[in-house]
C-alpha cells in the first residue's frame, strides 16, 4: 500500500517545524530527524522518517531544509512511489521552511513553546505556513522540536492511492534538532 506515501509532504513539513530558534550564530549538533504521519481507511497508518535535516541562519532568516530523497517508510516499493511519483524528488529534492529570526522567541534556559509563521516550500510550491514548536534547554544550547499539518493538494501533490486505497490528504510532519551557540 505504497500510495499512501504521504511522507513526501511530511518531509516538506518537517522542514518547517524546526523554525523555533533565535540564536544569532549557532551550530547544529547531535541527532536530527524529520518524520511524517499519514492515515487512510480502516486504521491505515503510514509513517516515514529521515535524518537528513539541515538548519541554517542567514540574513535574518532561519531555514530548515529536509532532503526528501532520503525519506523512508521502511517499504522499498512504497518509498519508490512516494519519492518518484508523488514527491518527484528528481525535480524537487528538498522541502524548506523559512522564518524570520526576529519573530522567534529567545530560549531562556527553560522551555518555550509557541507558533512560528513562515514560508513552506514543498514540491516547488511555496505557501504561508504555521509551525508549532518547543524550545528546551539553557540559552545557547537548545533542543528544538516542531510540527506542522499540511494538505497535499495545497502543494500540488497528488493524493496517493494504490489498489483503490487512498490516503487522506492531510499529513502531520514533525522535526527535531539540537543547536548551540558557536
Amino acid at each position: 500500500m505504497k500510495p499512501r506515501s504521504a511522507l513526501w509532504l511530511s518531509s516538506a513539513a518537517c522542514v518547517l517545524l524546526v523554525s523555533g530558534l533565535a540564536a544569532a550564530s549557532y551550530q547544529q549538533l547531535g541527532s536530527k530527524s524529520a518524520s511524517f504521519h499519514s492515515s487512510g481507511p480502516g486504521g491505515l497508518a503510514i509513517d516515514g522518517k529521515t535524518q537528513d535535516v539541515t538548519v541554517l541562519e542567514k540574513d535574518g532568516k532561519l531555514t530548515v531544509s529536509v532532503k526528501l530523497t532520503h525519506l523512508s517508510t521502511g517499504i522499498e516499493l512504497r518509498d519508490s512511489h512516494m519519492r518518484d511519483k508523488y514527491l518527484e524528488v528528481g525535480k524537487y529534492p528538498d522541502a524548506r521552511f523559512v522564518v524570520d529570526v526576529a519573530a522567534l522567541p529567545k530560549p531562556n534556559g527553560g522551555k518555550v513553546e509557541g507558533d512560528a509563521n513562515g514560508q513552506l516550500t514543498v514540491h516547488g510550491v511555496t505557501n504561508p505556513a504555521k509551525a508549532h514548536f518547543v524550545l528546551q534547554g539553557p540559552e545557547g544550547d537548545v533542543a528544538v522540536t516542531g510540527h506542522i499539518n499540511l494538505k497535499l493538494p495545497d502543494y500540488k501533490i497528488e493524493v496517493p492511492s494504490y489498489f483503490g486505497v487512498t490516503v487522506k490528504p492531510d499529513v502531520s510532519v514533525a522535526v527535531s534538532f539540537h543547536v548551540a551557540d558557536k
